[in-house]
């Protein structure tokens, strides 16, 4: 699996472009395209196949409409949970566009070389997805490199906790790519529960 980050936007979000040879054949996706199109679009692979959202904060979403109309064959996948007719913002983004979804991923979906699990506590209907075979979690706005999603903006202390708990089941050694700022571990950050 070949990855690329690129920080974008004024809250610097992690877009991931993600590569990789499945048995069904060629992944190639972009992963929270938070803002930036141009930036975003000099770094695609010709012939993306995968749009995915891990939620819908405008930071992650920014993009999405510019690069969904440059790759219209690209399947675009977010948690079924996240609900997609108010984008969740806590600043005003009122010319934002979201496209049909095509694939409404469930906990344990497979899309490409990754497992989706759903981690309710940031938004109700976060995702993270999870390669075992690569040891490797997208982890969103669910777990930083020390800390973890605020829970203020559409979501549940109790249900991050949860999700945080299931993520530690994890082996510790999974790298841990998430929404915001540098790489991490599972064992790095879950060692211990939060309380």
């Amino acid at each position: 699996m070949r990855t690329k980050r690129i920080c974008v936007g004024p809250l610097q979000t992690n877009c991931y472009i993600i590569e990789d040879e499945t048995p069904n054949g060629r992944f190639c996706a972009v992963v929270d395209p938070g803002d930036d199109p141009k930036t975003i679009e000099e770094n695609l692979p010709r012939n993306l196949t995968h749009i995915i959202l891990t939620h819908a904060h405008f930071d992650h979403v920014g993009a999405l409409e510019t690069v969904h109309k440059a790759h219209p064959a690209a399947l675009f996948a977010v948690g079924e949970h996240e609900p997609l007719d108010s984008v969740y913002t806590f600043y005003s983004h009122p010319n934002l566009v979201i496209p049909h979804v095509d694939l409404a991923l469930a906990d344990g979906d497979v899309i490409g070389p990754f497992t989706v699990i759903h981690t309710p506590g940031h938004t109700k209907g976060s995702i993270c997805l999870y390669s075992a075979k690569d040891q490797l979690l997208l982890s969103g706005d669910t777990l930083f490199c020390g800390g973890y999603g605020r829970t203020d903006l559409g979501g549940s202390m109790s249900d991050m906790q949860t999700s945080l708990a299931r993520l530690a089941e994890l082996p510790p050694e999974t790298k841990v790519l998430p929404g915001h700022g540098g790489p991490t571990t599972i064992g790095d950050e879950l060692s211990n529960p939060i309380s």
